[in-house]
Order: structure tokens, then sequence, then C-alpha cells
């Protein structure tokens, strides 16, 4: 066969009004290809283009972005609880030593001051803000921090940790 000759595969001898023309590839054992098969060649690099930039770019930035979300929520836990725990570490010394070690019990004072200087200390970058409460026993430490993404602009992520004055259980 010549690149002039005209084929119907599948049909019977001789019909050939449908037939496409086929092109002779040099050196090839293989079929001949058609000529409108050769002009769809390269739609599949196209469209995997197109998949990409519109379907996997947006996922891969979200995925980025939550993961940035999750570890600036853990940081900020694991500050605030520090602090927390800080804060309720101070023991009222004037009235441990008044009452011959009998008497133990949360300075309110130095627990606030403690946290507060446990959240300076920690240079977590982007943190905004923070409150120290103290309730009887309890420190409880309530935090703001900003974390920039990568294409969503800003997130603020607010997180609050308690920790308990216990003595003796």
């Amino acid at each position: 066969m010549r690149g002039d000759a005209h084929v119907r595969f599948g049909g019977r001898v001789g019909e050939t009004d449908q037939a496409e023309r086929l092109e002779p590839r040099l050196g090839s054992t293989l079929p001949m290809r058609s000529a409108r098969r050769r002009e769809q060649e390269g739609q599949i690099l196209v469209l995997s283009a197109l998949v990409m930039a519109f379907l996997f770019l947006p996922l891969a930035i979200f995925v980025i972005d939550t993961g940035l979300v999750e570890a600036g929520y853990l940081q900020l836990g694991e500050t605030l609880q520090a602090s927390a725990e800080d804060g309720a570490s101070t023991i009222d010394q004037q009235a441990l030593r008044s009452s011959d070690g009998k008497t133990v019990r949360l300075d309110a004072a130095s627990a606030q001051q403690v946290a507060e200087s446990s959240m300076k200390v920690s240079e977590l970058q982007g943190l905004d803000s923070w409150t120290v409460k103290i309730t009887g026993n309890n420190v409880s430490v309530q935090g703001k921090l900003k974390v920039k993404l990568l294409a969503l602009g800003m997130a603020t992520l607010t997180e609050s940790r308690s920790a308990t004055f216990v003595y003796g259980q």
C-alpha cells in the first residue's frame, strides 16, 4: 500500500466511501496512522495542564493552608498550656511560712505575673494578644495568634488553656 491507498477496516472489500486517508511511517512495521488522529496528538497534554491548573493547584494550596492553621493551633496550645502551668506552680510563700507548712495555696498575684512573663518569653511568632485569669486555684490563659497563609491572607486563631494548683493529691 502507498500513501494514496484508501482502506476501510471492518468493512467489505471495495467499500471506501467513508475511508480515512492513511499516511505511511518510514521505517516502521506498525500500521499507518490516519491524518485525523495525527491532528489530535498533543491534546492530552493541554487537558492535563488544565486539570493540574484548575484542580490540583488549588487543592495543594488548600492542603498547605490547612497544615499552617493546624500547626498554629498546636504551637499556640502548647504555649498557653506551658504558661498556665507555670502560673499554677506558684505557691503563696508567706502563707506557707506563717502556718509552718500547713497551709499551701496559690499566690494569685504571683501566678498572674509568672503566666504573663511566660507568655512574653515564649516569643511565639504571630502572637497577637493574651489574657490571664485566676479563679481560686485555677489559672486560665487565652491567646490569639495570627497565622499568615499561603494564598488566603491571614487567619486569627483563638485558644484557651488552663491549669489547676493542686497540692497533696
